[in-house]
């Protein structure tokens, strides 16, 4: 019997070893953006899987301190059905832990969901990609970010996640995006790009402000992606009004205690990797 593959944090110059891998593993050739993240942050780690003859395995991680995220874990196709994927997960699992992780999370696809669920990963919902070009959408006024948001941004994603997302939120400058005011000197909502999404993150505290952000988002001049938790019913009518295509999804999972999160708040996705 096989034994599983050693599983380290990867080293700077194999950062492009990694990329080739997971575009071998199927993740497109923009993969490498995506790993940006994990890459330069404190917060964040890009783990190998070592067989014979060198890396033959990828797996990332993104810490937010009582929660983290593995995202972007691939294995390379002549390695597949020998344990690198569970050793991957179970070390993706160990260093979150290290960083004071009590809730592990991930986007599982069909091929990978029995890997975590042998390894005790309980399903949340699905979230949906899709891509088109934004039409009509309530009339909620919006603005552009600004840097005297950021107390403001944190305060809806918390609410939409359950998690302090500040890690990942706070290394976003300049803030590329539109908001929607609330009370006071809060926000209603907020549409977000990164350096390392396909797509828009935007979360609200209503559908109207959700939906205006979306559209905002996604208006063209070509087609913009949008990911949304298929438990957001009004976001997902807007996508069909719009006639989006629908790409792909992921099922949401989790090891450890349930987080508070409200999926009908997000209305858009970093990505299908990091949520």
């Amino acid at each position: 019997m096989l034994s599983a593959p050693a599983v380290r944090e990867a080293a700077d110059h194999e950062v492009a070893l990694a990329c080739d891998l997971l575009r071998r593993a199927g993740f497109g050739t923009q993969v490498g953006r995506l790993l940006e993240y994990p890459r330069r942050s404190p917060a964040g780690a890009i783990l190998l899987a070592d067989g014979p003859q060198g890396p033959i395995g990828v797996a990332c991680c993104a810490s937010f301190g009582a929660t983290g995220w593995i995202g972007a874990l691939g294995v390379a196709p002549e390695a597949r059905r020998q344990g690198t994927g569970s050793a991957l997960t179970e070390g993706a699992v160990a260093w979150l832990r290290q960083q004071g992780a009590v809730t592990v999370l991930l986007y599982a696809t069909e091929a990978g969901r029995p890997v975590y669920e042998r390894l005790g990963f309980e399903s949340e919902g699905r979230a949906t990609a899709w891509r088109g070009v934004a039409g009509s959408a309530p009339g909620v006024p919006l603005r552009h970010l600004a840097e005297r948001d950021r107390d403001g941004l944190r305060a809806v994603d918390r609410a939409a996640t359950g998690e302090d997302r500040g890690a990942v939120l706070d290394v976003i400058a300049p803030l590329a995006g539109v908001a929607a005011d609330g009370p006071g000197d809060g926000l209603d909502g907020w549409a977000l790009t990164s350096p390392w999404g396909a797509g828009a993150a935007i979360a609200a505290t209503d559908p109207a402000a959700g939906i205006a952000l979306m559209a905002a988002a996604s208006r063209g001049p070509g087609p913009g992606t949008l990911v949304v938790p298929d438990a957001n019913e009004p976001a997902r009518e807007a996508l069909r009004s719009w006639r989006f295509v629908r790409l792909n999804d992921a099922l949401r999972m989790r090891l450890g205690p349930p987080v508070a999160w409200a999926p009908e708040r997000q209305f858009g996705l970093f990505n299908l990797f990091w949520g």
